[in-house]
């Protein structure tokens, strides 16, 4: 059961890493294939996210290449957690390959373990804004943007090799004609104590600092995300800017003071999913053309500031993003990923009569 390793600068190799996912997962309906060009440029390091980190690639065979995954050491992760945990993310596996599997991650420990990691965390693809976690539920049904489609055999072939299930995320549904939404709605709406207004693409660069300021605040406590720079900031929320609604990223002030923000984003699932892993010209144009098409959309991010707690602007900023989305024709939206270990938000999701699953889950396995 062999198993190379593959430094991340063979073009050759590297892109038939790239290519094994879809190999693997292509014929599966519900497979949305990942951005060819975005993966390679990641695991090149071509991109601020990656500037402090350290990375390594296996595929194992037994035969044909029937598994993947690659190894990171985030050193800035590592410092501002306080902890020598690395990561295996880019994780993908054909059916009835544990052995296979368990050899691979066996050597992407190993290799963590040399560069002194006490504990791995799994699937991670390095940074957090390019994903994390694997699906373990609603196998049938269609993924939400961003979050992939992935075999139900995942959650097993990592179990099998050590992990354990650590690090779970909730998604949430809210029915905007349910009762309780409304009321609530209502209430944080008529009694606002602040005042919400939409991201300003005229003066993109100082919104997306101030959006970065207020993210890095009132995300520290969360384990998957370190304070992020300006050039992280901006190549993520750069490439969404032509066709980003403002009405959906939005800005509490206190006496003209940022209390706080949230974010919503389509899901454009069906729209990833046809163009089939590509990312060029024609890809680009149908992006554009169809990017403000959509029949799904969710709250992805929301944050208030310590100092503003307990003035229900949270729910304030939700009712106005979801406000937006009803506008739009929509009957409901998510709520999602929220942490398990985060019950303010999750209080604020069933506060909108949201009704919640763990649809994803990050695992670990120590070390030593």
């Amino acid at each position: 059961m062999p198993v190379r390793q593959i430094e991340p600068e063979n073009n050759r190799e590297r892109k038939r890493f790239v290519a094994l996912e879809r190999e693997l997962l292509g014929s599966e309906p519900l497979y949305v294939p990942e951005i060819a060009s975005d993966v390679n440029k990641y695991l090149r390091a071509r991109s601020p996210f990656y500037e402090e980190i350290e990375r390594s690639l296996f595929v194992a065979s037994n035969g044909r290449d029937v598994a993947r995954c690659a190894a990171f050491i985030n050193r800035r992760w590592q410092r501002n957690k306080g902890e020598g945990a690395g990561f295996i993310g880019y994780f993908a596996a054909a059916p009835d390959a544990a052995a296979e599997v368990g050899e691979m991650l066996q050597a992407a420990e190993g290799w963590l373990a040399e560069r002194g990691a006490d504990r791995v965390i799994a699937p991670f693809n390095g940074a957090a804004f390019h994903g994390l976690a694997t699906q373990t539920d609603a196998f049938d049904e269609e993924p939400v943007f961003p979050f992939p489609w992935q075999p139900p055999y995942y959650p097993d072939l990592l179990t099998a090799a050590g992990y354990r299930p650590t690090y779970p995320f909730w998604i949430y549904e809210i029915d905007f004609s349910s009762e309780r939404y409304r009321t609530a709605a209502r209430r944080a709406l008529e009694e606002a104590h602040c005042t919400v207004r939409p991201l300003d693409k005229k003066r993109w660069d100082s919104e997306i600092e101030t959006l970065r300021k207020v993210f890095n605040e009132t995300f520290s406590t969360e384990w998957e995300f370190h304070a992020m720079t300006s050039a992280e900031f901006r190549e993520f929320f750069d490439q969404f800017k032509p066709v980003l609604d403002p009405s959906t990223y939005l800005f509490a002030e206190v006496k003209g003071e940022t209390a706080g923000f949230c974010f919503g984003i389509p899901d454009w699932t069906p729209l990833f999913r046809s163009l089939k892993g590509k990312m060029g010209p024609l890809q680009i144009l149908r992006l554009m053309l169809r990017a403000k098409r959509f029949d799904r959309a969710g709250l992805i991010a929301i944050g208030v500031l310590d100092s503003q707690r307990g003035k229900r602007i949270g729910q304030t900023l939700a009712a106005t993003l979801y406000g937006r989305y009803e506008e739009l024709g929509l009957a409901g939206a998510f709520y999602y990923p929220v942490n398990d270990h985060n019950l303010a938000s999750r209080k604020l999701a069933e506060s909108l009569g949201g009704r919640g699953r763990i649809l994803y889950t990050t695992f670990d396995k120590p070390l030593t």
